[in-house]
């Protein structure tokens, strides 16, 4: 649409005052009026362009004038809009100006007229109106063609939040069209007997392809429709800046924001502008842009970048010193050199960026967990020693830069990784042995746990086991053990043996583990106790040793119930009495077995005390098998001799004996018990889990009865499944 030009405030109260001046005096017409209007038509655009000039300008004269233009819609009394348009005219010049109508030009008629006056204080005595000129008609609806109706404007194109007017033209009257939005019925208000119009507010966006309306008539036989294109508002950019990384190209970024969800044709554009220069580029991607460094030697740089659609423009700039804004390359031709078990040294290479950067570069190592940083200033080559490091680890190493003079940005991290090299193991394995005396030879079968890789200082490739008899001090075996191996086995006599085990990398051996072994397993019987298993294990505790000990071993399976037991062992000082066994092994409802073994200054482990327990206890799943036996007029006997306690998933307390009768009747020594399928029985409780045999008695001749036996536990007792029944003989049988 054409800009509003505000005529003078005091130019036009002169030519209200000079009206009637004007009629009255005037016969001839102005010299200078608008002649030659003509109107053309932009459908497309729903805009008029005016076309017209003034005759009777001397050749080179110039004049300051205001046009006021009348626009009519439907009849010529129906003024609609009125503008004033100043303009200098010039000699043989066709003068042009545009209205963009909110009503699509197809709905109505319109009419277009102008008048002019001179505002130029060269010629004072022409300050007043010229007579109109002719009205012109524009009537768009003469050339639509035959159809029954039509439906404008055609593929409009609008802003999110815009009002837009809709409208069907009819050939015929009466019409019976109704109109819908998205398949929702709109409501429109009659402009003309065969023009309805539709006003729509704040209209949103619905998607890419545009937001479908059409018309049909009541018979369905004629639809017709038109595709509104709502963009999104466009966004100012966000985050604009410019850097370089050789001083040839500058590259400029920016956030966009969100697109405003248009197809590709009608979508944004950016441009880029540099003030100094004058010089401006057409960017090819949404979110970047590249800038040719120019060439002589200019540092300040003030870009415009401009935001595009083809609704609306978005602007921001930006001002910078060149040499503020380098972005170094990453470092290259990392190196790793000198590297030993400890130390190694790192260098690497920068790309120069002129003749006068200096270039801070930051170094960082990571490995086992540690972070070492370092800072190094560098023209060309940069250099770092890194010492203190571990034997056959792995690290990597990284290194960025930054301009040291006026920092920017680093650049990104180049990396590379080395290994140093091993070093002989530093801890002796941790040895444990199992004794059994087989027909008068000691079969010993040993233990080691693979050094952990902070001890192992390389890859251990195996394990010299050195036998020495101290009876006879003069026999000894060396034994080589390939790793991965933990464990052989060793068939000795009764003699007193000390075994050292060592572990060995392809550097050296670690130190060595001596323990001593006998033809006596060290087993002696003591009293098992009873432990309480924890929800991180067990918490195990003992007497300290009157004598001097080196130092504790805790023993137990990690799977007692299986075929290997997997044996574990805990090693604590001498000053120890405590400690907590933990193990993913361990499993609700298992018993685990603990043997505690203090090791003698001569090295020897002897047994001091055992602990059982449960890690978590569960209710018995099973019920002894019962075999009853003496059955009499008056009793019977109980009895489960095969049941095992061990294998129970708790400590068995006890046992229940339930007794059912038709007399319901108990007596001393039981009492009524409920059951869950509400059944009324005598139990009987025995409080020793050892005992297997219970005699139920004072019972009646040739009466019926049913019996269960159940352990108990501190968590419950076993199944209430099925009774067994029994019937008492008569008293006088044989």
């Amino acid at each position: 649409m054409a800009l509003f030009s505000v005529f003078q405030t005091t130019f036009l109260l002169a030519l209200l005052s000079l009206r009637t001046y004007q009629s009255e005096v005037l016969s001839e017409p102005l010299p200078w009026a608008p002649e030659s209007l003509r109107v053309f038509i932009n459908s497309t655009h729903q805009c008029l362009h005016l076309q017209w000039s003034v005759h009777n300008l001397a050749h080179h004269q110039e004049l300051k004038m205001v046009f006021q233009i009348e626009i009519s819609r439907i009849k010529t009394s129906n003024v609609i809009w009125v503008e004033n348009y100043s303009t200098t005219v010039k000699w043989n010049q066709v003068l042009h100006w545009s209205w963009e109508s909110k009503l699509p030009l197809e709905c109505a008629k319109h009419f277009i007229r102008m008048r002019s006056a001179v505002d130029d204080a060269k010629t004072p005595e022409q300050s007043f109106w010229s007579n109109w000129s002719s009205w012109e008609e524009v009537h768009v609806q003469n050339s639509l063609g035959h159809d029954p109706f039509f439906v404008f404007p055609k593929d409009k194109l609008v802003e999110e939040g815009s009002n837009v007017t809709i409208c069907y033209v009819s050939r015929s009257q009466p019409n019976n069209i109704s109109c819908y939005l998205e398949g929702v019925r709109m409501q429109g208000e009659q402009l003309e007997p065969n023009v309805s119009v539709f006003n729509l507010n704040h209209v949103a966006f619905i998607r890419e392809t545009g937001t479908n309306i059409y018309c049909k008539g009541d018979q369905g036989d004629s639809i017709k429709g038109i595709v509104l294109f709502v963009s999104k508002v466009l966004e100012e950019p966000k985050d604009f800046s410019c850097e370089t990384q050789d001083l040839t190209t500058l590259n400029c970024t920016w956030d966009p924001r969100s697109d405003t969800g248009l197809l590709k044709q009608l979508s944004q554009s950016y441009t880029l502008f540099e003030s100094f220069s004058g010089k401006k580029t057409l960017c090819k991607h949404k979110s970047w842009c590249s800038w040719e460094v120019a060439p002589e030697s200019q540092e300040m740089y003030n870009f415009t970048l401009t935001a595009e659609n083809y609704l609306r423009k978005r602007s921001v700039h930006l001002l910078f010193n060149l040499t503020h804004r380098v972005h170094p390359m990453a470092p290259f031709s990392v190196l790793f050199t000198d590297v030993s078990a400890t130390n190694a040294t790192m260098t690497w290479k920068v790309h120069t960026t002129g003749n006068y950067y200096t270039l801070l570069c930051q170094v960082e190592l990571y490995g086992e967990g540690e972070v070492i940083q370092r800072n190094v200033s560098v023209e060309v080559d940069g250099k770092q020693l890194f010492g203190g490091l571990k034997p056959d680890t792995e690290y990597r190493a990284q290194v960025r830069c930054a301009n040291a003079n006026h920092f920017w940005k680093w650049s990104e991290w180049t990396r590379q990784n080395f290994t140093t090299a091993e070093a002989a193991p530093s801890e002796a394995p941790d040895v444990w042995r199992n004794v059994k005396s087989v027909q008068g030879h000691s079969v010993v079968t040993l233990f080691w746990k693979p050094l952990s890789k902070l001890q192992a200082n390389g890859k251990i490739l195996f394990y010299n086991i050195v036998i020495e008899n101290l009876d006879r001090s003069s026999i000894s075996k060396l034994l080589s053990i390939p790793a991965p191996a933990n464990g052989t086995e060793l068939n000795l006599d009764q003699c007193l043996y000390q075994i050292h085990v060592t572990a060995n990398n392809s550097v050296g051996t670690s130190p060595a583990s001596v323990i001593i072994v006998s033809g006596d397993p060290g087993n002696k019987e003591v009293e098992e106790e009873r432990v309480k298993g924890m929800e991180d294990g067990f918490s195990l505790s003992w007497k300290p040793q009157p004598g001097n000990v080196t130092g504790y071993i805790v023993e137990w399976c990690d799977h007692p119930r299986g075929p290997l037991c997997d044996l574990q062992w805990k090693s604590v000082g001498p000053t120890t009495t405590s400690t907590v066994v933990s193990s993913d092994a361990f499993r609700p409802g298992v018993q685990y077995n603990f043997r505690i073994y203090g090791i003698s200054t001569e090295r020897v482990p002897y047994l001091l005390e055992k602990k059982t327990g449960y890690s978590q206890e569960l209710a018995p799943s099973d019920n002894p098998q019962v075999v009853m036996s003496n059955l009499t007029s008056r009793s019977f006997t109980l009895s489960w001799k095969d049941y095992s306690i061990e294998s129970q998933p708790s400590f068995i307390q006890g046992y229940h004996v339930y007794l059912k009768s038709k007399a319901g009747q108990c007596h001393s020594g039981s009492e009524k018990a409920v059951l869950s399928d509400d059944a009324v029985c005598c139990k009987y409780r025995i409080d020793n889990p050892k005992q297997k045999t219970f005699v139920v008695e004072n019972l009646q001749p040739e009466s019926f009865y049913e019996f269960l036996v159940t352990p108990y536990t501190s968590v419950g007792e076993g199944p209430h499944g099925a009774f067994t029944k029994v019937t008492t003989p008569d008293e006088y049988c044989l």
